[in-house]
C-alpha cells in the first residue's frame, strides 16, 4: 500500500558557533510503503541494507521535483535514514513517477490571478477555491510584504498555525471592514452578477438586506 502525505515538516537552523538564532521551515511531499512485499522489493532495488524489522518505509521528496536520486528512504522502527543513489532502476522509476499528491488542492498563480480567485471560487461554489480567497484576502489586508509562508494544521484537539519568512515591518493592523458586534452575525453572498448582496441578523432576529447600490429591502421582525 503506498499513500502519499501532502507534506512533511523540517526544521532547518542557520547553524552558528553557539547557538541557532535564525530558522527556517521547509515542506516536503512524502510517500509511505505499509505493505510488507512491497517495501522489501524497494530496497532490494535500492540496495538499501535493513537491518531488523520494518513496518514502514516513508520516501521524502527532499528535491521536490518527484520522488527519486537523492531522496531519503526513513525506515520504521528503527529510523535508519538512507539516501537513494543515481542508479534506480527502470521499473522502479516508473514506479515512483506514479507518485502524486492526488486529493490535495493546490493553487499556483500570480499576485494578480489570484485577486479573481474570490469571483471565481463562488461562480463555481468550489468551498476550496473560496477558502484560499478568504486567506489571501485577509493576508494583502493585513501584510504589505512580498514574501509570506503560512502552515496551519487542525484536529480534535485543537490548531495550529505558523507564520515565518515575513517582513516585520510590513504587517499592520487594520480594522474590520464591516465592524461587528457582539450580536450580530453577518454573511456575505457573491453572485454570478457583480452586485454582492449582504445580509445581517441582530438581536430581535430582524433582517435586512442591502445592495451596494444603496437600495435597501427590509423584511418585518416577525
Amino acid at each position: 500500500m503506498i499513500k502519499i502525505l501532502a507534506t512533511i515538516l523540517f526544521l532547518i537552523g542557520c547553524i552558528q558557533p553557539v547557538n541557532a538564532q535564525q530558522f527556517d521551515q521547509l515542506t516536503r511531499p512524502v510517500a509511505t510503503l505499509s505493505d510488507s512485499t512491497e517495501i522489501w522489493v524497494m530496497l532490494d532495488a535500492l540496495l538499501i541494507p535493513a537491518i531488523g524489522r520494518v513496518d514502514r518505509a516513508d520516501i521524502v521528496d527532499v528535491t521536490s521535483n518527484g520522488f527519486g536520486p537523492n531522496d531519503l528512504v526513513i525506515l520504521y522502527p528503527s529510523m535508519e535514514t538512507y539516501e537513494i543513489g543515481d542508479d534506480v532502476p527502470q521499473l522502479l522509476q516508473e514506479s515512483m513517477k506514479s507518485w502524486e499528491i492526488t486529493a490535495d488542492y493546490r493553487l499556483d498563480a500570480t499576485r494578480q490571478e489570484g485577486k479573481r480567485i474570490t469571483a471565481d471560487a463562488h461562480l463555481s461554489q468550489d468551498a476550496r477555491a473560496a477558502l484560499t480567497a478568504d486567506v489571501l484576502s485577509a493576508v494583502s489586508r493585513y501584510y504589505d510584504g512580498d514574501e509570506f509562508e503560512l502552515r496551519m494544521s487542525q484536529d480534535a484537539q485543537g490548531v495550529r498555525l505558523e507564520i515565518w519568512n515575513y517582513d516585520p515591518d510590513a504587517m499592520h493592523y487594520r480594522v474590520p471592514i464591516r465592524p461587528v458586534s457582539r450580536d450580530t452575525l453577518w454573511q456575505s453572498f457573491r453572485f454570478a452578477s457583480p452586485e454582492i448582496v449582504m445580509a445581517f441578523k441582530d438581536a430581535s432576529d430582524c433582517i435586512e438586506t442591502y445592495t451596494d447600490q444603496g437600495r435597501v429591502h427590509t423584511r418585518p421582525c416577525e
